[in-house]
């Protein structure tokens, strides 16, 4: 229960980086009619990024002809390898990036 709640907060944090990078760049971008939130630019940029990665393992998976188990028991969750795997570098993705602005110095 305990990973499922850091899991929760993994997810949480990641779209607050997410929100708080689109509105960092909503400076520099000219204003629109209709304006979409922070939180769901967010939410639709974690899952086409995760949808992206899930594609990408797939294709790799099928021609490596990569036997894997058809479900995980993750913290009492039935979930699908690749998926989670895809899911978990999204989530990941803005930690990473903090951490190469802050390498870069930007």
């Amino acid at each position: 229960m305990r990973s499922l709640f850091a899991i929760l907060i993994l997810l949480c944090c990641s779209v607050y980086l997410r929100m708080e990078d689109k509105v960092r760049r909503a400076g520099y971008q000219f204003p629109e009619q209709a304006k979409a939130s922070p939180l769901s630019e967010a939410l639709q940029e974690l899952l086409a990024h995760a949808g992206g990665i899930y594609l990408s393992l797939i294709l790799l998976i099928s021609f490596l002809h990569i036997d894997l188990a058809e479900e995980w028991r993750i913290m009492g969750i039935n979930m699908e390898p690749v998926a989670f795997s895809s899911l978990a570098l999204a989530s990941l993705q803005p930690f990473f990036l903090r951490i190469y602005r802050m390498l870069k110095g930007s």
